[in-house]
């Protein structure tokens, strides 16, 4: 056990055994399901616990617990969580998360959490952890009637809260504690919304022939930070596609590239780390590419070195292969060259705050149907249209075909609402300071989760994570431990909303 002396120790026994052992990536969730039912029947005939459990078509689970007698008319309480998560790795050798559990580790400086090479799943499995936790620990000894709800597929389109059924889970509750937010002190009270955008187009390949007398070498960018295409958009960090696109299309200046393969990011909500291209050109240009080439990587390396510390930029020659004409190698890369991407504007309304971004995630020519991912998000659902649209068109005039899915909703703050008011008391009479309520640039199920149960107050808490969505992902240790402090609070105390 890795886990064994943090406390509390209730909240990381099932983060570590429950959530970290077992697989869970978006749209694989059978596994976590299964087993969150198998330790709920567990709990409940080892501490004789009673517990209603429902799931709807897609997946959603929904756990409601009874009040304790003389707490019957207190209002119902629910916890939120998804319970799937991102799956990046650098391991060079890759990582199978389809079949084994999350390498924890706690660092050497006892303050953090992450893993071994992979993401850490703290988003949101230590969500998960602290409203399972809240449902058995039998410390809780007053309690209203508490909801948990646990959602699949909140990273890639949220699915579980867009097909959400409230009857068909039966869910009793106009209170919702959404623990998807943080850091620690923060009450998290709107966030932005998004629509992932993708361009597809049917690649005329040209066979190799030997005659033509071509060159092919591979170019690749790896060893970025990478990071959350919402909440670290706007750090200095590099997005290894758009780096890719730069050095080609300055290099396609001076002499014809055909492109014959490119593949980048792995998903569109995650900043890529790395992106690689193969193209060729004549051998005949073979010094002028090369000159080129390392004139490109040294302003790039130059440019980044306090930003992105572990930059690599490598190239190698290749084995000649099929490649796109020019013409339709040019605007592959003129596509992914033009397209913004990072911060598009700052809101004039809330201090500091993207209001909106894109996110260049992923291009892949080895698959027609979907070729580049986008992920534009923006405060204010207006702008976020007026952004697709420019898109869309951009892609048409290069042929492109353009599917915009549906819009992620955002989640206005409610400054007024009384259950924002209860939640910000209690908190501050545990830190015994003032805590803020703040936006975030991320999106979060509580928008779509709104138009689904009507009536809906809530807010959003989450200990301090750092570098969500990839690799250097990691959870402070201690905030856990305050958290779960005041979730039990806001359940003993939840009479004083009556008053």
């Amino acid at each position: 056990m890795v886990l064994e002396n943090l406390k509390p120790e209730i909240v990381w026994n099932i983060f570590e055994y429950v959530l970290a052992k077992t697989p869970r990536p978006s749209h694989h969730e059978e596994m976590i399901r299964k087993k969150i039912k198998s330790w709920l029947t567990e709990q409940s005939r080892k501490n004789r616990l009673n517990y209603v459990i429902n799931e709807d078509s897609v997946g959603n689970i929904l756990i409601r617990k009874s009040a304790t007698r003389g707490m019957e008319l207190a209002p119902s309480l629910m916890l939120q969580a998804h319970m799937d998560m991102v799956c990046e790795t650098d391991r060079a050798e890759g990582f199978d998360f389809m079949k084994s559990g999350i390498p924890i580790r706690i660092q050497d400086n006892l303050e953090w959490l992450d893993a071994d090479g992979t993401t850490l799943g703290a988003d949101d499995g230590i969500g998960v952890a602290l409203a399972l936790a809240a449902l058995v620990d039998q410390s809780i000894k007053v309690h209203g009637p508490i909801e948990v709800l646990i959602t699949v597929n909140e990273e890639d389109g949220f699915d579980g809260a867009t097909l959400l059924n409230p009857v068909d889970l039966d869910i009793k509750s106009k209170l919702m504690i959404n623990l998807d937010g943080g850091p620690l002190e923060d009450i998290v009270v709107g966030s932005v919304c998004g629509r992932r955008i993708r361009f597809s187009k049917k690649l005329d390949w040209i066979d190799y022939n030997e005659s033509e007398q071509l060159e092919f070498y591979e170019i690749s960018v790896q060893g970025l930070l990478s990071g959350h295409s919402g909440e670290d958009i706007h750090l200095p960090r590099a997005n290894a596609n758009k780096l890719v696109g730069r050095i080609i299309s300055n290099i396609s200046q001076e002499m014809k590239i055909f492109v014959s393969k490119w593949q980048g990011g792995t998903k569109s909500n995650v900043i890529p780390a790395k992106s690689s291209i193969i193209i060729g050109f004549a051998s005949k240009d073979n010094q002028k590419f090369e000159e080129l080439l390392n004139e490109e990587i040294s302003s790039i390396l130059q440019y980044y070195e306090k930003f992105e510390p572990n930059l690599k930029i490598k190239f190698k020659k290749a084995l000649p292969r099929k490649y796109l004409p020019e013409e339709e190698s040019k605007l592959l890369i003129s596509t992914i060259n033009i397209i913004p991407h990072g911060v598009l504007k700052v809101s004039s309304i809330y201090d500091k705050f993207i209001e909106s971004s894109n996110n260049l995630g992923i291009i892949n020519t080895e698959k027609e149907t979907e070729i580049i991912w986008l992920y534009p998000r923006s405060m204010i659902r207006s702008e976020l249209n007026s952004f697709c649209v420019s898109i869309k068109q951009l892609g048409e005039i290069g042929g492109w075909k353009v599917f915009l899915r549906p819009v992620l909703p955002e989640w206005l703050p409610d400054l007024e609402s009384n259950f924002l008011n209860y939640v910000k008391t209690e908190f501050e009479d545990l830190l015994k300071k003032n805590v803020k309520t703040t936006v975030v640039h991320g999106g979060l199920e509580t928008g779509m989760i709104s138009t689904r149960i009507s009536g809906l107050q809530m807010v959003s808490l989450g200990p301090t994570v750092e570098g969500l969505h990839s690799p250097s992902e990691k959870l402070k240790i201690a905030d856990v431990g305050v958290l779960y402090t005041l979730i039990k609070k806001l359940i003993e105390n939840i009479l004083k909303l009556n008053q």
